[in-house]
């Protein structure tokens, strides 16, 4: 809840509501967690004056593929090579985390999130070792103020996975008990499904089974050639499975996500760095599988969706681009259809696309009366606004340092350009010591 009405007064008002467009010199009004209207000019006596002169103002931007325990682990996969390098140098350090440790590196990392305009997030967890691990987590995310899907990891101990299986579904009905079903709570419970890298398709079904009893998303990393084909036989795709990289799939795998309407987490920058094929984004897109965005592991890649949106407009176009060249069509030249790619679409991908693959399609990604206020004000500097399409702007001229404020459900978790509520001197001493106790195990 808001503590009152909140008037966001004449910014660049980017809704991505295809009825409502975009509002130079817009107003946004913002009444017990909602956006109550959005016009061009709004009188609301009542309410608290927010200046947004010279900012941007979009709905805030939606992770939807993070490993948030890996905050205090930044730079230890900087220069990985392979997935080989990751299970070597990253993954075997999570053993080394208590439950202690998992509050402190999902505080830190939801609060780094939030500094930079990601409102939502969906937390990843495959790393519940224990119960505690996961209550630490969750102590964590009802304490930054940051909407957050939890998707509670069922890969624990690689040795233990069958014979604790039953105990952690157990687990995850208590917490659904627990956190309840409205779909606007800021912590909700979703499931992060084991591989088939380390399970069965039968061990699979059974947390299938148990996830979709509960109603809760799914979601499960897809790395290896013909696993959707796989899930799609045995009944496991569908709108609340979401597949994150797929970086492999085939037009006739992408054809089935589109027909059982799932969509795909895309983790750009670290599957572009790590040599993965990146034709599967546009290739997504046009199949009509919603592409969607996430940092994935802040052992690598910043916590920083502003990096995502731009590295992944310029491999789409780089993709587009081959393909023309293949064609024999160069220099380029345009015609109807192509380019495919344009900013604003890429945008959609963080907000429109990311809300709907999460469940939240209702209440969240644009900028429309009844809809949650998550909101992001961007500092333009002293240049103001590009020319052109103000999504641009976001997409190629934005960075994390221009948020100046965030608003999840109405309420202010950044202003000003300062965090609220946070007590950020604390910060770096809580990562000097977490990274003590899990680098070297003191």
């Amino acid at each position: 809840m808001s503590d009152g009405r909140i008037l966001l007064k004449n910014g660049t008002v980017i809704t991505l509501d295809p009825e409502l467009g975009d509002l130079p010199g817009g107003d946004v009004l913002i009444s017990e967690g909602r956006i109550e209207q959005v016009a061009p000019e709004i009188d609301a006596p009542d309410a608290e004056v927010v200046p947004a002169d010279g900012m941007l103002v979009i709905p805030g931007l939606i992770d939807t593929h993070l490993h948030m325990w890996q905050q205090p682990l930044r730079g230890l996969g900087a220069g990985q090579w392979g997935v080989d390098d990751y299970v070597a140098k990253v993954f075997p350090v999570r053993e080394r985390y208590g439950p202690q440790d998992m509050y402190e590196s999902t505080y830190m990392c939801a609060t780094e999130a939030l500094a930079n305009g990601t409102t939502t997030v969906l937390d990843f967890c495959h790393n519940v070792l224990t119960e505690e691990h996961a209550e630490g987590s969750l102590r964590a995310h009802r304490e930054t103020g940051q909407r957050v899907l939890f998707a509670y990891g069922m890969l624990g101990y690689e040795d233990r996975l069958e014979a604790e299986r039953a105990s952690r579904l157990a687990q995850v009905s208590r917490i659904k008990e627990d956190l309840g079903s409205d779909p606007t709570s800021l912590v909700r419970l979703g499931m992060g499904l084991t591989t088939l890298t380390f399970a069965s398709m039968e061990d699979l079904l059974v947390e299938v089974e148990h996830a979709r009893g509960l109603g809760l998303p799914m979601t499960i990393h897809q790395n290896v050639p013909g696993e959707i084909v796989r899930l799609q036989k045995a009944g496991v795709l569908g709108p609340d499975l979401l597949p994150v990289h797929s970086n492999n799939a085939t037009d006739g795998e992408l054809q089935l996500l589109a027909s059982c309407g799932c969509a795909i987490s895309f983790t750009t920058e670290g599957e572009f760095g790590g040599g993965r094929p990146m034709s599967a984004l546009h290739r997504a897109d046009r199949a009509g599988v919603l592409p969607t965005l996430g940092v994935d592991v802040p052992s690598r890649v910043a916590v920083d969706m502003f990096g995502q949106l731009r590295i992944t407009y310029n491999i789409m176009r780089s993709a587009e681009a081959a393909i023309e060249r293949q064609e024999g069509r160069w220099p380029l030249k345009r015609y109807e259809g192509s380019p495919f790619t344009t900013a604003r679409r890429v945008l959609e991908y963080a907000t429109v696309n990311g809300a709907k693959a999460i469940g939240l399609g209702d209440h969240l990604g644009t900028l429309t009366p009844g809809k949650q206020a998550d909101i992001v004000l961007l500092r333009t500097g002293p240049f103001g606004v590009s020319v052109g399409d103000p999504a641009a702007h976001v997409v190629l001229q934005s960075n994390a340092g221009d948020v100046d404020s965030v608003l999840v459900a109405g309420r202010f978790r950044k202003r000003g350009g300062e965090l609220v509520g946070v007590d950020t001197e604390k910060l770096p001493f809580m990562m000097r010591d977490l990274q003590r106790r899990v680098l070297n195990g003191s």
